[in-house]
């Protein structure tokens, strides 16, 4: 990745004026924060404007919370986009995939053979988009050529988090990558507005029609960037009742707004309104994995879920996903030609 800006783009560790604060901040709710002395032509010729900082005659703009660009560095594009982090330091796992292949050539004639094969593989953690953003606030602007800047990194973060090391790194980098400065203070933010952020609030309603669930799915929208939305949301309907549902999801919180189907209870398709970039298969109790946090939910070993990226293909692949997991669990018949039925419960 081509180098954006002219000063330090991250951190390979957290330094060591950071651990320092860390030592005497008694809180542990945390936001990544710094002040910076900027010139007045550098916000003129746009050089923080991706942070939401531009001019109106002699004034200096901020615009709010700004989402930096995936391009200012390697850890905003992981803000972005998501990671997937391959775990060489965990343990392998074995690892199932389920196939069906037609005998003797020819499936419509001679039916077909569900198929499988095993092998050890590493454990991947996958993060999903975090959608960070960072807010500068104008301190103090005598009119001169330097004016004092603070930035600020949301959401806060919690030193009681399961990847706290990792995710203040994160964050940490994010703020050096677009401004150029880092910093950590204790947050005067309480608990109850910390957990607002990180845990999902899940409604679960029955099947209906196709525009009676897109109408519910809908209402939790705001959140999206999509610009075809409700076409979107009826084609991820529509694919699903295809396999019949027992359920329909949907989620909203601070970052993310979630939507999908329940198939049973260790079997859950969903995605992620905003981003939209990838569809995760879940394979775990629903009564636990719900009350998870949105940070938490897939932050674990991949042997509980798939990840089916949005690239070319990808309806393909996440149809053979549903087909093999839902006859795994006895929801569907073996294939007779292409189409499988499901099987009532």
């Amino acid at each position: 990745m081509t180098k954006r800006f002219p000063w330090k783009s991250n951190y390979r560790k957290v330094p060591l004026s950071i651990e320092n604060a860390l030592n005497d901040i008694d809180s542990d709710l945390l936001v990544v924060s710094a002040t910076k002395k900027i010139s007045r032509s550098d916000v003129e010729a746009g050089r923080y404007s991706h942070v939401g900082l531009t001019t109106n005659g002699s004034s200096i703009i901020a615009a709010g919370p700004t989402q930096p660009p995936a391009d200012a560095g390697k850890w905003s594009e992981r803000n972005a986009r998501g990671w997937d982090l391959k775990r060489e330091d965990w343990p392998k796992v074995q690892k199932t995939w389920s196939f069906e292949s037609p005998n003797f050539g020819d499936g419509a004639r001679n039916g077909w053979t569900m198929r499988s094969w095993t092998k050890e593989v590493y454990q991947h953690q996958i993060f999903e988009p975090q959608g960070m953003t960072i807010e500068a606030s104008v301190l103090e602007d005598k009119g001169g050529d330097l004016v004092l800047v603070k930035f600020a990194v949301a959401p806060i973060i919690s030193r009681g988090f399961s990847e706290f090391d990792l995710m203040l790194l994160w964050t940490i980098n994010l703020l050096q990558e677009n401004t150029g400065v880092t910093g950590i203070f204790a947050s005067e933010a309480t608990h109850d507005d910390y957990i607002s952020t990180v845990i999902l609030d899940w409604e679960i309603f029955p099947p209906g029609t196709a525009d009676e669930v897109v109408a519910r799915l809908m209402g939790s929208a705001h959140l999206t960037n999509a610009p075809d939305f409700e076409k979107h949301v009826r084609e991820r309907v529509q694919m699903f009742e295809e396999f019949e549902p027992e359920a329909y999801i949907k989620a909203q919180g601070g970052f993310g707004s979630y939507f999908g189907a329940k198939f049973s209870d260790d079997f859950v398709v969903f995605e992620n309104l905003k981003y939209g970039n990838a569809i995760y298969l879940l394979y775990q109790d629903w009564d636990e994995a719900s009350q998870r946090s949105r940070l938490d939910l897939l932050r674990d070993q991949d042997a509980h879920f798939d990840r089916v990226l949005h690239s070319d293909g990808w309806q393909d692949r996440l149809t053979t996903l549903l087909h093999d997991k839902l006859f795994e669990r006895g929801l569907l018949r073996r294939r007779s030609g292409y189409r499988l039925k499901r099987r009532r419960r």
